[in-house]
């Protein structure tokens, strides 16, 4: 499982996975999950649009049945951003070029959703990376 990534081929950042790395999880029926995190996504992207790129990606590579959400949205934005202020030896120097980091809130399911709609994404593809998938591989392990 790749929890929480993007596509390295969509946006070249250093925490973001190589297609080769994606195809590997899925053939192992794992799931990779679409990271939120703006500075991942592109220039702090948090546009819908840019989000549905990198899962775009991933589906084109692996298919919908090994694509997932991981948004990485554990915490205030404004506390990770005070933290980078305050201690940013402890982050990549790509971190320092945004005054503050974006993310994706859990809010933005709904309009994420009609998008993958839009894109002519089945009703069964879209409840999968919404979070079916992530579940298919939970029961798999915790068996």
């Amino acid at each position: 499982m790749l929890s929480h990534s993007a596509t390295r081929a969509v946006h070249d950042h250093e925490s973001n996975v190589w297609d080769d790395q994606i195809r590997a999880c899925a053939a192992t029926g794992g799931v990779i999950g679409i990271n939120g995190v703006g500075i991942f996504l592109g220039d702090n992207d948090t546009s819908t649009d840019a989000f549905i790129r990198h899962i775009d990606h991933a589906v084109d590579l692996v298919g919908w049945e090994h694509v997932g959400l991981g948004l990485d949205h554990c915490f205030a934005a404004d506390d990770l951003n005070s933290e980078l202020t305050r201690n940013p030896d402890l982050f990549p120097p790509s971190y320092d070029q945004w005054d503050r980091i974006e993310f994706i809130e859990p809010e933005r399911l709904p309009t994420i959703a009609t998008a993958l709609a839009e894109r002519a994404y089945s009703p069964e593809s879209i409840r999968g990376i919404l979070g079916e998938n992530f579940l298919r591989v939970a029961q798999t392990v915790w068996r």
